[in-house]
């Protein structure tokens, strides 16, 4: 049997497992690249949809393939870039919203789960969508805490009410990756008018991602003072307060703190069993009430992975024929601990120096000689990839500022991507830390 015709039968399995809508949003997009040895490669249409299916359902995609192919033992993604389609209208009364990324209709704020940690976030995203004021609005936490669905429920509440006629919901990547187009193709006045003058709404998604790019930083600084005098509505949302973005220009700065700064807190146990009550409610699985507080206890921090648990247990329990009990719930608990990494920054210091045959002093040292700057870069990257250190622990370790590691973290991912050679070295170097773990 071909791979294109297990592709089709795991697809069949899964509209099986999955709501209708979980199906057609998030399955149905994804193509069978190829396979690399003993992975399935599948294609995503942008950074923003691959992470939420690596997240939400990377277990499931695994445990169907293993069903029709063991011989493939992991899922990888990578992002498939199709040029944009423009979007139009019939009647200018009907909202216009971007097409990439996708505004998912489920994030609504009848599907958002209120409690404690939240409730602050939720009341000001649903007085903003219903006009009750008009400040802009700054949503800052993790991942996984809602404040996506949040500034899409905004979105989606006004194209539902029909009161404003253009709606741009956008990342800070696709922000900037528009306005690089609109220069490089001397468009740039165009750009300028579709977000001063065309736009109502202004949503744009993960700001952080502007640290550093000054020209950027600039347009979007004039493009807020024209949407706020003329008291349009803007969102922002982003995973570091405005104060801690390094190489945020003194003006942008100012603006975005002149928002309402609203943070969304990881959810307390109360709010997790909810949370999992309501997603195997709608998935229609019935799951004991025993088994909903054992993952509510032992699962915390982000939503994805209290719907993560619940999407695993429930292809378990389907594909391997089981009943939903503890026993169940402890094996997929396990997949969801994090467990402390078998290898320490040390050793990954000692396996970059080795490799590159320069010394730990010339690693952390001031030196930007190029035989010392990519080892350094490579070691730091690895450092983030494998210990999920943050970037002032990665600064206190490697001698710098936190802005610096940033900045070399941006920039040694770019040329893994660009330069062939780069990505075979940084892939033998993973083999070689993975060997440890």
């Amino acid at each position: 049997m071909d791979l294109n015709t297990l592709w089709q039968k795991v697809k069949e399995k899964l509209a099986q497992t999955l709501p209708s809508n979980s199906f057609q949003i998030w399955i149905q997009p994804l193509v069978l690249l190829k396979t690399e040895e003993d992975q399935i490669v599948l294609g995503c249409p942008n950074s923003f949809f691959l992470e939420w299916v690596k997240r939400h359902f990377y277990h499931l995609l695994k445990e169907a393939w293993k069903q029709y192919a063991p011989e493939y033992n992991d899922i990888i993604f990578k992002i498939v870039r199709n040029e944009k389609k423009t979007l139009t209208v019939s009647q200018p009364t009907l909202p216009l919203v971007l097409p990439q990324p996708r505004l998912c209709k489920n994030f609504t704020f009848k599907e958002f789960i209120v409690g404690k940690t939240n409730q602050y976030a939720y009341t000001a995203a649903y007085n903003l969508a219903n006009d009750q004021f008009n400040q802009p609005i700054f949503f800052c936490s993790d991942t996984g805490l809602g404040k996506s669905h949040l500034s899409q429920a905004i979105a989606n509440h006004m194209i539902d009410s029909r009161k404003y006629t253009k709606i741009f919901y956008i990342t800070a990547e696709d922000f900037t990756n528009e306005m690089v187009t609109a220069l490089k193709e001397h468009r740039i006045h165009e750009f300028k008018e579709k977000y001063r003058r065309d736009c109502n709404v202004l949503i744009l998604e993960n700001i952080h991602f502007l640290s550093g790019k000054e020209k950027i930083q600039t347009e979007l600084n004039y493009t807020l003072d024209v949407l706020w005098k003329e008291r349009k509505k803007v969102v922002f949302t982003s995973l570091i307060y405005p104060q801690n973005i390094p190489a945020l220009k003194k003006e942008l700065r100012s603006r975005i703190e002149s928002s309402l700064i609203v943070p969304i807190d990881p959810p307390d146990f109360e709010m997790r069993l909810e949370i999992l009550r309501k997603k195997a409610k709608k998935k229609n699985v019935l799951i004991p009430k025993n088994v909903l507080q054992y993952l509510a206890q032992h699962i915390d921090g982000d939503v994805r992975r209290l719907e993560g648990a619940i999407n695993n247990i429930t292809a378990r329990s389907l594909l391997q024929k089981r009943p939903i009990d503890l026993d169940l719930a402890k094996e997929v608990t396990e997949l969801f601990i994090t467990r402390s990494p078998k290898i320490n920054l040390t050793e990954i210091k000692n396996l970059v120096c080795q490799h590159y045959k320069i010394n730990s002093e010339e690693l952390v040292s001031t030196s930007r000689q190029k035989r010392i700057a990519l080892p350094r870069k490579l070691a730091i990257y690895l450092a983030k990839r494998y210990l999920n250190l943050s970037l002032t622990e990665l600064g206190k370790n490697f001698h710098r500022h936190h802005t610096t590691i940033l900045n070399a973290l941006n920039s040694i991912e770019k040329e893994i991507r660009k330069r062939e050679f780069l990505s075979r070295e940084v892939k033998y170097l993973c083999k070689k830390i993975e060997e440890k773990l």
